[in-house]
C-alpha cells in the first residue's frame, strides 16, 4: 500500500490525543465537583457554630455567675470556679483546635481570641489562688469581664463570618469547575466532528498523492545524497540498494564493496541478527512492520571493525516500479547517549538530595513536632497543678527549652514552605506603630536579660495605617530584633521607620558586636549565623529575606565590627485609611440552668449521655425506663420539664403522655418534648395531640436543647421543632460517656450485629423492622456512624409507609462498610 496514510494517522493520533486529553480533563473536573459536593455537605460548619455558641455561651454564665457570687452574702466560689474552667476550656478548643487554625489568622477573630485568653490566663492565677484572695479581686474581675464583652461578641460574628466566606468560596468553585466541565464536553464533541471531516479529506487527498510518486522516487537520489545522515535504501529482502556519503562515514563501508548484501550482515549486531532475521520473515509472511513506519527508536549498530555504537533508527516503506522498498535513516547517538547518561547520573543525585531533604523535612514535621506538642502540652498542664518552687523553676525551664527547640523546627519548616510554594501573602490593613510596638513587646523578656534597652522611632511624617501582609512584616522585624538583641550585651537595639517615595523603609540598629565584611553576605543564607554560636538554627535572616522577596522588598545590612549593625528592609507602600469600627451586637441571655428533668429513655445507652449532658448543665436528671416508670416518677415527684422517647415498651411515649395531661394533676401544665431520632412530618400532629408541646431530637444536641428549655423558664413552649439528629463530635461522646465509652461502642456493634443477622434470617415482618431499626438510629449518630443512621432511618421510615421495599438489602451493605471503619 502506498504510505502517504502517515500524515493521516498522525492527525488521527493528535486528534485521539486531544479527545482523550479532553476526557481526562471532564473526569478530574467530575471528580473536583464531587470533592466539593462532598465538602459542602459536611457537618464541620455546624461544628464551628456550635462551638462558637458556646464559648460566648460560657463567658455569659461565667459573668452571671460572677455577678451573683458579687452580691450573694456567702459566695458560692467552687461555682464560679467551675464556670471560669468551661469557659477556659472552651475558648482553649478556638485558640488551639486544628478546625479555627486558619481562621486564627484572621485579623478581627486572631485579635479577638487573644484578648480573650489573655484575660482567662491573667484571671486563672487569681482562680486558683486561696478563696481569699479570689474574694478579694472579685470586683476587678467583673470589671475585666465586662470590658470583654464585645471582644467575645467580636470572636462569634467574626468566627462565623470568616467560615460563611470559605463555603461562598467553595460554592463559587464549584460553579466554575461545572462551567468549565460544560466547556470540556463541548471541546470533546467538536473534536470528534473535526476528525471526521479531516477524516474524509484525507482519504481523497491519499488518492491523489499517489500519482505523484515517481517524482518522489526520483528526488530520492539528492536527498541520499546530500544528507547528514545517513541513509540505507533496501529491498524487501534486506539487500542494500544504496548507502549514502553519510552512512560510509558512519559505518566504514563503500556501497560498491557491499551492495546487494543483506543488511543484518552488515550492521546488526551478532546478538540481535537472530531478531532481525524473524522480523523480516514475519514481514513477508503476514505483512506486519513492527518498526516502519513508527518513528525513532534507540537501538545498537555495528560498524566494519566490528564495534557497536548507538544509534537512532527511522524506518520507512515506498512503492517503486521494482517493488518495495525499505529507507533507514540512522545518525550516531554515542555523544549525545554519553552525555544523557551524564545528565542522568547528576538528576539522580539531585532528586536523591531532594528525597533526602523531604524525608528530613518529613520526620521534623511527624516525629518532632507530633512528640514535642505533646511534651509542650504536658508541662503546660504539670504548670497548673501544685508544684514546690524547684519543681516549678524545673516545669519553667522545660517549657522555655521546649518552645525553643520548637521555634527551631518551625524555622526549618518555614523554608520547606517557601522552597514548595506554599507561602501566601494576605493583604490586610494594620497600624504600624501598633506594629513595630507589639514587636518591641514581645521582645522586652530577651533584652532585660541582654541588660539591653529597646525603642523605636517614625523619622519624617509617620505612616499610621497602611495595607500588606501584616504577619510576614512582623515576622521579619521579630527575626531582625531577636538576632540584634542576641548579639547585643549591655547596649541599645532602636527600629526606626522612615517614609522612601513608594516604600516604606524599616532599620533595625543596635549596638552590638557587629559583623565582619567577608560574613555580610554569607549571613543571608540558610544555616549561616550572624556571629558566635549561639545554639540557633541560623535559619532567621534566610526566612526574613524570602519574606522581602514575596513582598517585593528588598534587604541588607551595614556593620561595622565592635560597634553595632544596622539590618535595613523595605516594602512597598500603600497608604490606607483607618478601617471604621464594627458595631457592637446584642449579647444573648444566658441559658437557665437548675432544672428538674424526668428523662424517659429505654435505651440505656442514649439515656446515659443524654444525663451527663444534662448534668454537665447543672440540671438534675432522673431516668425512667418505659412510660410505666415515667408514670411512677411523676406520681413520687415534680419536675420542671419532661423529656419523652416514643417508642418505649410496656407503655410508648404517647401513651404516657396522654396520662399525664388527663389522669395527674401534677403534670397537666408540665412541659413534655418529644425525645426521638426519626420523625415523620405526618407524626408531628399525632405528638400534638397527644399533648405534647416539642421535639428534640437524638442524640440530643446541647444548643437545641438549651433553646427548648430556655423557653421552659418563662412560662411556655415553642412550637414542634425538627430534630436534627447529627451526630455527636466523636471527642464529646467520648468525654460523656468517659470509661463506658468503649463497652458501649462494642455493644453498639453487637446490636447492629444482631439486626443484620435477623435481617438475613429473612424474618422481617414491617412491623419489626420499624421496631428494630429504630432502636439504633440514634445510636448509630452518637458514634458518627451517619451513612448506617440514614440506612436505618430509611428502613425505619419505609417500613412505618407499609412499602413492600424497605431497602434491607442497603441497610446490610453499609453496615459492613461501616463496621469496618469502627
Amino acid at each position: 500500500m502506498i504510505k502517504h496514510e502517515a500524515p493521516f494517522r498522525a492527525a488521527q493520533l493528535i486528534f485521539f490525543g486531544a479527545a482523550v486529553a479532553c476526557l481526562a480533563v471532564i473526569i478530574f473536573l467530575a471528580g473536583s465537583v464531587a470533592r466539593d459536593l462532598s465538602e459542602l455537605r459536611s457537618a464541620k460548619r455546624d461544628t464551628v457554630q456550635w462551638t462558637l455558641s458556646q464559648v460566648e455561651i460560657e463567658f455569659l454564665d461565667f459573668t452571671l455567675t460572677l455577678q451573683e457570687e458579687i452580691d450573694a452574702p456567702t459566695p458560692n466560689l467552687t461555682e464560679l470556679r467551675k464556670d471560669f474552667d468551661v469557659f477556659y476550656s472552651r475558648l482553649v478548643i478556638v485558640s488551639e483546635g486544628r478546625l479555627f487554625g486558619d481562621a486564627r489568622i484572621e485579623r478581627k477573630f486572631g485579635e479577638a481570641t487573644d484578648e480573650i485568653r489573655a484575660f482567662l490566663d491573667r484571671t486563672a492565677t487569681v482562680m486558683d489562688s486561696s478563696d481569699e484572695v479570689l474574694l478579694s479581686g472579685l470586683e476587678g474581675i467583673l470589671e475585666e469581664t465586662l470590658a470583654l464583652r464585645p471582644s467575645v461578641r467580636g470572636l462569634y460574628i467574626s468566627g462565623l463570618g470568616y467560615f460563611a466566606e470559605q463555603a461562598d468560596l467553595l460554592r463559587n468553585r464549584l460553579a466554575n469547575t461545572m462551567l468549565q466541565l460544560s466547556a470540556a464536553a463541548g471541546m470533546l464533541l467538536v473534536l470528534l466532528a473535526i476528525l471526521t471531516l479531516y477524516s474524509r479529506a484525507t482519504n481523497r487527498q491519499l488518492r491523489r498523492q499517489s500519482h505523484a510518486l515517481v517524482s518522489a522516487n526520483a528526488r530520492m537520489e539528492t536527498i541520499l545524497a546530500t544528507s547528514l545522515d545517513g541513509m540505507i535504501v533496501s529491498d524487501s529482502d534486506g539487500r542494500v540498494i544504496d548507502f549514502n556519503a553519510a552512512a560510509e562515514r558512519t559505518f566504514g563501508y563503500k556501497l560498491e564493496d557491499i551492495k546487494g548484501k543483506l543488511i543484518r550482515d552488515l550492521i546488526v549486531p551478532e546478538a540481535m541478527r537472530d531478531a532481525h532475521q524473524k522480523g523480516m520473515e514475519r514481514m513477508h509472511s503476514t505483512g506486519e512492520k513492527r518498526l516502519v513506519g513508527h518513528g525513532h527508536i534507540q537501538i545498537n549498530a555495528c560498524r566494519a571493525d566490528g564495534s557497536e555504537f548507538p544509534v537512532e533508527l527511522a524506518l520507512e516503506s515506498a512503492q517503486t516500479l521494482d517493488g518495495e522498498i525499505i529507507i533507514a535513516f540512522l545518525r550516531d547517538i554515542s555523544e549525545r547517549v554519553r552525555t544523557e547518561e551524564e545528565l542522568r547520573e547528576a538528576r539522580d543525585l539531585a532528586l536523591a538530595g531532594e528525597k533526602a531533604k523531604s524525608d528530613f523535612l518529613a520526620v521534623m514535621s511527624h516525629e518532632i513536632r507530633t512528640p514535642l506538642n505533646g511534651l509542650l502540652g504536658n508541662l503546660t498542664l504539670l504548670g497548673d497543678t501544685r508544684l514546690s518552687r524547684e519543681q516549678s523553676q524545673y516545669q519553667d525551664n522545660m517549657e522555655i527549652s521546649g518552645r525553643q527547640l520548637m521555634k527551631h523546627v518551625n524555622s526549618v519548616l518555614d523554608v520547606a514552605r517557601f522552597e514548595s510554594g506554599k507561602m501566601p501573602v494576605r493583604m490586610t490593613s494594620f497600624h504600624v506603630g501598633q506594629l513595630v510596638q507589639e514587636v518591641l513587646d514581645g521582645q522586652t523578656g530577651a533584652a532585660e536579660s541582654n541588660q539591653t534597652a529597646l525603642s523605636w522611632q517614625f523619622l519624617g511624617t509617620p505612616v499610621e495605617w497602611m495595607r500588606s501582609d501584616r504577619n510576614h512584616i512582623e515576622q521579619i522585624l521579630l527575626n531582625l530584633v531577636g538576632n540584634a538583641i542576641k548579639f547585643t550585651k549591655g547596649g541599645r537595639v532602636e527600629i526606626e521607620v522612615e517614609v522612601n517615595g513608594e516604600f516604606l523603609d524599616f532599620r533595625v540598629i543596635d549596638t552590638g558586636i557587629g559583623i565582619p565584611e567577608a560574613d555580610l553576605d554569607r549571613i543571608f543564607e540558610d544555616f549561616e549565623s550572624a556571629g558566635p554560636a549561639t545554639g540557633g538554627t541560623g535559619l532567621g535572616l534566610g526566612i526574613a529575606t524570602r519574606l522581602v522577596k514575596l513582598l517585593k522588598g528588598e534587604i541588607g545590612v551595614e556593620s561595622t565590627p565592635g560597634e553595632g549593625s544596622v539590618f535595613w528592609f523595605c516594602v512597598p507602600l500603600q497608604i490606607v485609611e483607618a478601617p471604621a469600627e464594627a458595631e457592637l451586637a446584642q449579647q444573648k441571655n444566658a441559658p437557665t440552668v437548675g432544672l428538674r428533668i424526668l428523662l424517659a429513655e429505654d435505651n440505656d445507652m442514649n439515656a446515659f449521655v443524654a444525663k451527663k449532658m444534662l448534668e454537665k448543665e447543672g440540671h438534675s436528671v432522673t431516668v425512667a425506663e418505659d412510660g410505666l416508670q415515667a408514670i411512677e416518677a411523676v406520681d413520687d415527684a415534680v419536675f420542671d420539664v419532661i423529656l419523652m422517647d416514643i417508642n418505649m415498651p410496656r407503655m410508648d411515649g404517647l401513651t404516657a403522655t396522654r396520662k399525664m395531661r388527663s389522669e395527674i394533676d401534677a403534670t397537666k401544665t408540665t412541659p413534655i418534648l418529644a425525645f426521638s431520632a426519626n420523625v415523620l412530618p405526618e407524626d408531628k400532629d399525632r405528638f400534638l395531640q397527644s399533648g405534647m408541646d416539642g421535639f428534640i431530637g437524638k442524640p440530643i444536641q446541647m444548643d437545641e436543647l438549651r433553646s427548648a428549655l430556655e423557653t421552659v423558664t418563662v412560662g411556655h413552649v415553642r412550637p414542634m421543632m425538627k430534630g436534627s439528629s447529627a451526630p455527636l463530635p466523636n471527642n464529646e461522646a467520648r468525654d460523656l460517656m468517659g470509661d463506658s465509652y468503649d463497652a458501649f461502642l462494642e455493644r453498639f456493634r453487637s446490636e447492629a450485629d444482631a439486626l443484620i443477622d435477623w435481617i438475613k434470617a429473612g424474618d422481617t415482618a414491617p412491623g419489626d423492622v420499624e421496631h428494630h431499626c429504630h432502636k439504633l438510629v440514634s445510636t448509630a449518630a452518637m458514634f458518627g456512624a451517619t451513612d448506617f443512621q440514614k440506612a436505618l432511618r430509611t428502613s425505619e421510615n419505609a417500613a412505618k409507609r407499609g412499602d413492600d421495599d424497605m431497602h434491607l438489602d442497603a441497610l446490610i451493605e453499609v453496615w459492613q462498610k461501616t463496621r469496618a471503619a469502627l
